[in-house]
């Protein structure tokens, strides 16, 4: 049996809903939120050298407590968390993006249906609607 995800991309009844202002609405929500992405993605990056770097500094000193270590790795694996999601986010911006480009952004990947406009507003990059979301039908999809 193929995939819902198979039978979307491969058919012409499964195209976008949305006209062409709508795209290019979405487009620029996309953009915009991929820049504000990019800035944060930096600014984590820059603290994750200064974090590094200061205990670098502090290593050196004698009085270096052990609850000052395990803070600063706390610190550190929580910046690379970040870090990850953040990447997975704008990797999630550039295929809604292609989405948009190919005809498909819009519709839910698990049913075929096209997607509330609401939740594109609120989650743009989002491949699933609601229900589709409210049913666990996005994480059989992902697997299938």
């Amino acid at each position: 049996m193929k995939s819902m995800k198979s039978q979307i991309q491969g058919s012409e009844t499964y195209k976008s809903n949305l006209n062409e202002a709508e795209l290019a609405y979405f487009e620029a929500l996309i953009l915009n939120k991929k820049e504000e992405a990019a800035k944060e993605l930096e600014y984590l990056t820059n603290s994750l050298e200064d974090i590094r770097s200061s205990d670098d500094d502090d290593t050196s000193s004698i009085d270096h407590h052990m609850s000052d270590m395990g803070s600063i790795e706390e610190s550190v694996d929580l910046t690379n968390r970040l870090i990850q999601r953040n990447i997975k986010f704008i990797r999630e911006l550039d295929r809604a993006l292609e989405r948009i480009k190919n005809g498909t952004y819009g519709i839910c990947r698990a049913t075929g249906e096209p997607i509330e406009k609401g939740r594109l507003e609120f989650a743009p990059h989002t491949r699933y609607s609601i229900a589709a979301k409210n049913s666990g039908l996005d994480k059989r999809a992902a697997v299938a």
